[in-house]
């Protein structure tokens, strides 16, 4: 799939589908918590970077960004703030600043819960809370803050489903000291990007033998399995489109 215009392409389509490969797009409405994976030189930028384009029309957007790199860059061409770490602040600091942007959307989901509960049939707003890198978050830092930090991704898995409110993580891997198990099991779109095999699929996908999967090759390729009504549970391979910015190819 070739875009010439991602901006264009963004805004013209429908309300909550996003297309992935031909013939095969997602529904935000079902596709509640999205995990990429992929090490360093995979194309997870570029596959982040095309995620966070299309979904800029239909979902508020929160960028919490550790390593100050693409999603930075793409929340400064597109004018959206950006939690990321500052010069002579720590790391406990910055963890600390990303759990208070994590109780207020753990505080909203509550709200909404509330709302629910009087009308069922009310319609949210789509919010997507984007976090790169997670490992850098929950590697290194004062445990009662990685405890806290945990706790709060935890409480946005288990009810966001229903009020709207997404995680999309990216990280190298997603092993237990990444996220929680917990987080995981909420976790229904997910997308291993670069080089696949035993060894890198075994945290997203442990059941899966990568051997008779036939990976296209170009920028953003790997596998997708999303968990919901909609699509089989299968692992498919995975090409991201090939698309063009106001900056060229990214």
């Amino acid at each position: 799939m070739a875009i010439p215009d991602l901006d264009k392409f963004s805004s013209s389509l429908q309300q909550g589908k996003i297309p992935v490969i031909k013939h095969f797009e997602l529904n935000l409405d079902k596709g509640s918590h999205w995990a990429i994976a992929g090490n360093s030189g995979s194309g997870k930028p570029y596959a982040l970077t095309y995620f966070l384009s299309v979904l800029k029309p239909m979902s508020g957007l929160i960028i919490i960004d550790p390593k100050f790199d693409t999603p930075s860059q793409w929340a400064r061409e597109n004018k959206i703030a950006v939690i990321h770490p500052v010069e002579n602040h720590s790391k406990s600091d910055f963890v600390s600043q990303v759990n208070e942007q994590l109780n207020q959307c753990a505080t909203l989901t509550q709200k909404r819960q509330a709302i629910l509960y009087d009308n069922p049939n009310h319609q949210f707003t789509h919010l997507t809370i984007v976090i790169d890198e997670v490992l850098a978050l929950s590697e290194g830092v004062n445990k009662n803050i990685k405890e806290a930090f945990f706790s709060l991704l935890s409480q946005i898995a288990l009810l966001g489903h229903a009020t709207k409110i997404h995680l999309f993580l990216g990280s190298q891997r997603f092993d237990h000291n990444t996220i929680p198990i917990s987080v995981r099991e909420q976790l229904n779109v997910l997308l291993q990007i670069g080089n696949i095999n035993q060894k890198t699929t075994q945290f997203l996908f442990p059941d899966l033998d990568p051997e008779g999967i036939v990976i296209p090759t170009g920028h953003g390729t790997g596998i997708i399995q999303v968990v919901d009504n909609e699509h089989s549970y299968q692992v498919l391979p995975l090409l991201c489109p090939t698309y063009y910015t106001k900056r060229g190819i990214l």
